[in-house]
């Protein structure tokens, strides 16, 4: 019988969170030292690595049919530490307050998104730059106004980083800018998602890494047992 043991529940359900922010179900690998699971918004333009560190003794790969229920019946559990049971088709949690079933889909039921753990966690940026908290929140207090747009657009000007709202492809389009840090580089601008930034705006500070090769941001987090990495495509104008 497989015996998962959580330490910090609430923590482990901050990582599931994540994961329900990009993707209604999810494919998560549980390793020895850590569980681990990649998921893609439907139009791939970002992906999540996710990686949680605990010690199984065990491995096995459980699919994920709806990630917001599963959280749901693990908040209804008091404790701070727990064991659950993983069985072929279901995740078991039995305790004298409560207990509860829940069914996994079958094997190849659900898809991997197309990119490699791999080679995510290997992809690196030419350039960097930090991102507060207070920068995402001023973003999107500025996105109230500028709502004509689903497009952010992050480059250098001057000495510093700016990110802002608009749509450059289109003529008359409000726009609202924001300076994010300073810097000692340039760079282009480059668009992504609006929609696809505003899922990164829960964590506290991150660090963007650049690719400015293939155009892709690297968008990194990390606690003491959670480990982030968001890779977004940039639009094409």
């Amino acid at each position: 019988m497989k015996k998962l043991k959580i330490h910090n529940l609430p923590e482990f359900i901050t990582f599931l969170e994540s994961l329900e922010k990009i993707g209604e179900t999810a494919i998560i690998d549980i390793k020895k030292d850590r569980v681990i699971s990649l998921t893609a918004t439907p139009d791939n333009t970002i992906l999540l690595y996710g990686e949680y560190a605990l010690e199984s003794d065990f491995e096995a790969t459980i699919n994920v049919p709806d990630i917001k229920k599963f959280i749901r019946v693990l908040d209804t559990i008091p404790q701070t530490e727990i064991e659950l049971t993983i069985n072929s088709n279901n995740i078991e949690y039995k305790s004298k307050q409560l207990k509860f079933k829940y069914h996994l889909f079958d094997e190849n039921l659900l898809t991997r998104p197309p990119m490699k753990i791999e080679k995510i966690v290997g992809l690196t940026g030419d350039i960097s730059f930090p991102l507060t908290k207070d920068n995402t929140q001023q973003i999107v207090k500025g996105s109230t106004f500028a709502q004509n747009t689903n497009k952010i657009y992050f480059y250098s000007d001057g000495d510093g980083i700016v990110a802002e709202l608009t749509d450059k492809a289109k003529r008359n389009t409000d726009s609202f800018t924001t300076r994010i840090c300073d810097i000692d580089f340039e760079l282009e601008p480059i668009p992504i998602n609006f929609e696809s930034f505003r899922l990164i705006t829960m964590l506290n500070q991150v660090k963007v890494e650049v690719n400015t090769q293939h155009y892709v941001f690297l968008i990194d987090s990390k606690s003491d047992n959670i480990k982030l990495r968001y890779v977004a495509t940039s639009l094409v104008e």
